[in-house]
């Protein structure tokens, strides 16, 4: 069974739309607290990854930063056995939501608000996904070309190649956003 892994800052029509498609599909699913949460809520059957890295800390903000994750992310076919060892599954696929930044930023935020909407553990999720080459959704807009590819039960490097420059572009944009922010703090 494939798993997935969803951490969406968003609650909402699209998170639910790729659970019902995911599970009617036979994959499982380990998500974030809140995401866990909503899924669940909403008749989706997603585990909380608190079950695999144990509850989230500081206040919640460090939640998917484990290595549990990470590995289960980065693995190899050569790493079965040391995944089954720690009791983490091959994480298959991963769609993250940011934290809204550039919304805040835009909103001439005070710094701390700033701060509180910088998401450290979704970029780096997407990250792993995009290294590992997993199947790394970063938006919503990505899910009818996801699914023609579920349908067809073909993930092509070519595909996976291009959800990991999403990825990373996301993330890219996102850091970018930051830097400037703070950039515009001291000069």
């Amino acid at each position: 069974m494939k798993t997935a892994l969803l951490a969406s800052y968003e609650k909402d029509d699209a998170l639910l739309r790729l659970g019902r498609l995911l599970t009617e599909n036979g994959w499982s699913l380990l998500g974030s607290a809140g995401t866990a949460k909503y899924l669940s809520e909403n008749s989706v059957a997603c585990r909380d990854v608190a079950e695999i890295v144990g509850p989230p800390i500081l206040g919640h903000r460090v939640v998917t930063l484990s290595r549990e994750l990470h590995a289960g992310l980065l693995a190899t076919d050569t790493d079965a056995t040391e995944l089954e060892k720690l009791g983490v599954p091959r994480i298959d696929l991963v769609y993250v939501t940011l934290y809204p930044l550039e919304k805040t930023i835009a909103e001439n935020a005070a710094p701390e608000q700033v701060l509180e909407k910088t998401d450290i553990g979704g970029p780096t999720l997407l990250r792993s996904a995009a290294k590992g080459r997993r199947i790394a959704l970063s938006s919503p807009a990505q899910f009818d070309e996801f699914e023609k590819h579920l349908a067809s039960g073909t993930f092509d490097e070519k595909y996976l190649v291009s959800l990991a420059a999403a990825a990373e572009r996301r993330v890219a944009d996102y850091v970018d956003a930051s830097a400037k922010y703070w950039e515009s703090k001291v000069a």
